[in-house]
C-alpha cells in the first residue's frame, strides 16, 4: 500500500498556477533510444570550468570495457529542463525566505530561451507541484510565493515531522523530467533527512539514473554555518551517483552565489553519446568517463539501466 500511495503523491496543489501550458515546438536534436547519454562537466587543478574541449579529449568505458564516442556537443546549445525541489518540512522552514528571494534570481538566470523550461516542487510531509513545466518566469516566480509548510503541519498535533525526500525525487524524475527533450537536471533545497518515504534513497537514484537527470544538491543545516543536523552524506551519493554536485549554504557561501555556480555547471556540460553493446533489459551498466589529460577531473553519472521493452 505505501508504494501505491506513493504513485499519487506528485499532485497540484495550486490549479490557477498549475494549468498546462499550450504544446510548443522544441526544436532538439533527439538522441535514439539505442543511444546512451551521459551529461559531463570538466575542471582543472584549481577546480575551474574547462571550456572548448572536443570528444578526443574524453577516454569512455562501459563495464570496464572501451567504446566509441558517436555523439558531442556543448550542453548549451541544447534545451535545458530543471525541476527545483524546495524542502519545506519543519527543519528547513527559516531558510523559506532565502531560498524564494533567490530562486526569482535563479529562474531569470536559466530561463532565457523559449526551449528552456522548469518545474516548482515543494516536499514535506506531502509533495506539490507548485507549478507544472513552463517556460515562463512569471509563472514561476508566482509559485514561489506558495513556497509554505503544508496545512496541518504547523499545527503541533498534526505535525509528524515527515519529509518524502526519496519519493520526491524518484517522482519527480519519472513524472516531470523523463520525457523531456535536451538536458535534464534536478536542483533540490534540503538537510538531506527523509522520514516517511516509500521508496529507498536507492530507489530514488536509479530513478534519477534511468531518465538521465543530474541531480545537485543544496544543502541547508539547522545550523546556517553548515555544521549540525541534517544528511549531507545522503545528498553525496545521490549526487555523485547522477553527475551532479553538493553545495553547502553557509555565511561565505550563500544560496545566490550557489545558484550562480549551478548556472555556470549547466552552461558548460558536455553532452555525450555512445551506442552500448546489447544488454538484457533493466541491467545496470557502469559507465566511466576520464580525461586524456593529465590535472583534469570529470563530473558525470556513474551508470545507466538498459531499457526496458516498450509496452505496446
Amino acid at each position: 500500500m505505501r508504494r501505491l500511495a506513493a504513485l499519487f503523491l506528485v499532485a497540484t496543489a495550486l490549479p490557477a498556477l498549475a494549468a498546462q501550458e499550450p504544446d510548443e515546438p522544441i526544436a532538439t536534436l533527439k538522441v535514439g533510444t539505442r543511444v546512451v547519454a551521459v551529461a559531463a562537466v570538466v575542471r582543472d587543478k584549481r577546480g575551474e570550468l574547462v571550456n572548448g574541449l572536443g570528444k578526443d579529449d574524453f577516454i569512455l568505458k562501459q563495464d570496464g570495457k572501451p567504446v566509441d564516442i558517436h555523439y558531442f556537443s556543448q550542453g548549451s546549445t541544447l534545451p535545458l529542463t530543471f525541476a527545483l525541489m524546495v524542502d519545506t518540512s519543519g527543519s528547513q522552514r527559516t531558510f523559506i525566505a532565502d531560498e524564494t528571494a533567490a530562486s526569482e534570481v535563479f529562474f531569470r538566470t536559466m530561463l532565457k530561451r523559449s526551449v528552456d523550461r522548469a518545474v516548482l516542487v515543494k516536499f514535506d510531509t506531502r509533495i506539490r507541484e507548485l507549478q507544472k513545466m513552463t517556460p515562463s518566469v512569471e509563472r514561476l516566480e508566482d509559485a514561489l510565493a506558495y513556497l509554505r509548510p503544508s496545512p496541518g503541519d504547523n499545527d503541533p498535533r498534526h505535525n509528524m515531522g515527515g519529509t518524502l525526500l526519496y519519493d520526491a525525487i524518484r517522482n519527480t524524475a519519472r513524472f516531470a523530467l523523463s520525457a523531456q527533450a535536451g538536458r535534464r537536471a534536478m536542483v533540490i533545497l534540503t538537510d538531506g533527512g527523509d522520514n516517511g518515504s516509500a521508496f529507498t534513497l536507492k530507489e530514488a537514484i536509479e530513478e534519477a539514473q534511468r531518465d538521465d537527470v543530474v541531480v545537485y544538491s543544496v544543502f541547508y543545516s539547522s545550523n546556517f554555518g553548515g555544521m549540525g543536523g541534517g544528511r549531507k552524506d545522503v545528498l553525496e551519493k545521490l549526487s555523485h551517483a547522477t553527475g551532479g554536485a553538493v553545495f553547502t549554504v553557509t555565511e561565505r557561501e550563500p544560496l545566490s552565489r550557489i545558484y550562480a555556480e549551478i548556472a555556470e555547471d549547466l552552461r558548460l556540460t558536455y553532452q555525450i553519446g555512445y551506442n552500448p553493446p546489447d544488454s538484457a533489459p533493466g541491467k545496470f551498466h557502469k559507465i566511466e568517463l576520464k580525461m586524456k589529460q593529465g590535472g583534469q577531473s570529470v563530473q558525470a553519472r556513474e551508470g545507466y539501466f538498459s531499457p526496458e521493452p516498450e509496452s505496446k
